[in-house]
């Protein structure tokens, strides 16, 4: 049986180029640079950063996830404001092009210049190396079976052994 609608929260996730969840929702589930946080409706206003992961939440009995990248959540009594630099659903995510991410942040962290040859500064290449980290963290969770096999084979093409260098 569903829950009351006053037991709900209005829960709207925005990126800069659209508008990627709006709805009403049971309980959420965020990445924060404190670590992961969850909320459900009547909870005490707050806001928290984001950092790159998973986002949890339920509806009655339906739970989805998607991942978020860096950014911002305010909480209301009824409304969670998720406003972030990108949201993927899992079926959405580009396994090569994040494996590639990883390792230009690797290199970047090297020689501290990007593909163009342009300076870039540790702290961005640390940012960059942890979306793409995020990213294969969240397929090896949530995706499918076929996502976790091309991502395996993607690390173990790309990286001695299967094994991620890390981020400095």
């Amino acid at each position: 049986m569903a829950e009351h609608e006053s037991h709900k929260i209005n829960l709207l996730i925005v990126t800069p180029y659209e508008d990627f969840f709006e709805g009403k929702v049971n309980s959420v589930n965020i990445p924060t640079i404190d670590g992961e946080f969850g909320f459900m409706a009547g909870h005490t206003p707050f806001v928290a950063a984001l950092e790159p992961g998973a986002c949890t939440f339920r509806n009655d009995n339906e739970i989805k996830h998607c991942l978020l990248s860096e950014g911002y959540c305010e909480i209301s009594a009824n409304l969670a404001l998720i406003v972030c630099n990108s949201a993927e659903w899992p079926e959405n995510m580009r396994l090569r092009r994040t494996v590639e991410a990883y390792k230009a942040a690797l290199k970047e962290l090297e020689t501290h210049v990007d593909k163009d040859g342009r300076q870039v500064f540790t702290n961005d290449s640390i940012a960059k190396g942890k979306r793409a980290l995020a990213r294969m963290r969240f397929i090896e969770r949530y995706g499918t079976d076929a996502q976790r096999e091309r991502l395996s084979n993607y690390k173990k093409s790309e990286f001695p052994n299967g094994v991620l260098p890390r981020l400095q």
